[in-house]
């Protein structure tokens, strides 16, 4: 046989024994490095994701603490005008208390009004004006939906997190697929070098599998 015809025959040889592992772990290398990558871009997106939810929910609560801090002047100019309406009223002076209801606040009035109804002889009721339903300044009702409003973005910060460490731990996955796929070329013998191809396949599936489960965050 000629001497060329025998270097043919032992290449064939050995790319049916041991090169289609070495393929396979050079197309594995390939794919490990883009989902790697992807994985590092997730995680930076769902990183800024984070901030933003953060950035949001932190204005929120200051938009409504400071309605709060309206909202505590004037229940306190309402407290003080209902107080002194009663103190005119127990006086029997008429004209002093009229003239304070006539300075009652525009959100406290309706909540006096239903309050007063409750004493069909024109006395005061038992309870407050702030005990009832119509009471309902607008600064509190802001600030209250605020601060839903800002508990909500901080559970979107947390879960944007998450997201982005879970990213993360694809990536390391991915590098632990790296290093046995590219490792496991290195070393002799065909059975160490299958085993180490198959673990690497595996990591690579669990990992590809988990990124796949996970919403993904694309740019434009």
């Amino acid at each position: 046989m000629p001497y060329g015809g025998r270097l043919d025959e032992i290449a064939q040889d050995r790319f049916g024994r041991t090169d289609w592992i070495e393929l396979a772990a050079a197309v594995l290398l390939a794919l490990a490095t883009i989902v790697a990558a992807w994985s590092a871009y997730q995680s930076t997106r769902w990183g800024g994701e984070q901030a933003k939810a953060t950035r949001d929910a932190l204005e929120a609560k200051a938009d409504a603490s400071q309605l709060m801090t309206i909202f505590g002047a004037s229940a306190q100019v309402d407290v003080q005008l209902w107080t002194m309406w009663l103190q005119q009223r127990a006086d029997e002076n008429v004209v002093a208390a009229d003239f304070m209801e006539e300075r009652f606040r525009d959100e406290f009035t309706p909540a006096f009004d239903a309050w007063l109804a409750l004493s069909p002889d024109g006395a005061p009721p038992p309870g407050t004006p702030f005990d009832m339903e119509e009471y309902a300044p607008a600064a509190l009702d802001d600030a209250e939906r605020l601060n839903a409003e800002a508990y909500v973005f901080a559970e979107t910060s947390a879960e944007a997190n998450q997201t982005g460490d879970n990213f993360v731990l694809v990536a390391v996955i991915m590098a632990s697929v790296l290093f046995f796929a590219g490792v496991g070329t290195k070393l002799k013998g065909r059975g160490v070098r299958l085993m180490m191809l198959l673990f690497a396949i595996l990591l690579f599936l669990g990992g590809f599998s988990f990124m796949l489960s996970m919403p993904q965050n694309v740019g434009l």
